[in-house]
């Protein structure tokens, strides 16, 4: 189960992000501080958002690809109030949030925003993130919020509400797996991964291992206080329906990585 750290101090918000993620000291369980990127639910990251979040992360983790360390938050009456006096917006915003909230351990210092054009060594995970964000249906990973930080020598993928949207899959938006299917050009590694040079079949070997108790683990982390549990089946279910489809789906991916 994800762990439940307590803020103790208000650090800031984040410049840039369109959730307005606070950056708070906080105390994991076993006394350690830590610094972790706080989102709340609000009207711009609702708390659907905040479940794809955490199964998001979860999903990234057992597949080797790197992401901020998630976790979640609580955030005592007191020190809302304390933030308040600062920053009335983010008070409000903490007051008014469902609880926990959704953390990210900060990477540290030595990151910083990726671009579309990586070294040569970074290229493998480079790929690897890009047919995640598409077998999650993320959109939001592009040139304008490349939402991947680097330190030179790896890629860290952040921020994943906007993942896995099920609702329309099948209907309006086609499964990845499906003939009709399309890769979202936008992407950051789109127009770098068409010419070859990656390989997916590591990936792939390791989603396999992603079978329907991994997926209903994961989602067990979401905190049943949120009261997403129609979002959550969905996303299940989608999961689901990807692990038995995956050589199609893969095929895919593939076939646009082709030179």
């Amino acid at each position: 189960m994800l762990e439940v750290l307590e803020a103790v101090r208000f650090d800031g918000d984040a410049q840039g992000g369109a959730t307005i993620p606070s950056k708070m000291e906080c105390l994991r369980p076993n006394g350690q501080s830590a610094d972790v990127f706080v989102k709340f639910s609000s009207v711009r990251c609702p708390v659907g958002g905040l479940a794809r979040e955490v199964i998001g992360c979860l999903l990234a983790q057992s597949l080797d690809i790197a992401v901020g360390i998630p976790v979640l938050v609580s955030v005592h009456a007191d020190l809302i109030e304390q933030v308040k006096s600062i920053s009335p917006e983010t008070g409000a915003r903490m007051r008014n949030s469902a609880s926990p909230a959704f953390g990210s351990i900060s990477l540290g210092s030595g990151f910083s925003l990726c671009n579309a054009t990586v070294t040569k060594p970074l290229l493998q995970f480079a790929a690897e993130i890009w047919a995640f964000d598409q077998l999650t249906l993320n959109p939001d990973r592009n040139s304008a919020k490349p939402n991947c930080m680097t330190n030179g020598s790896r890629l860290v993928a952040i921020d994943h509400e906007k993942a896995l949207e099920v609702v329309w899959v099948g209907g309006l938006v086609p499964a990845p797996w499906e003939d009709r299917w399309q890769p979202e050009a936008g992407h950051l590694f789109y127009n770098l991964l068409r010419g070859g040079g990656a390989s997916l079949d590591r990936l792939e070997k390791t989603w396999r291992t992603i079978d329907e108790s991994r997926v209903r683990d994961f989602a067990s982390n979401v905190p049943a206080a949120w009261q997403v549990n129609d979002v959550v089946s969905l996303i299940v279910e989608y999961l689901c329906s990807l692990h038995a489809n995956l050589s199609a789906a893969f095929s895919n991916l593939k076939k646009v990585m082709q030179p």
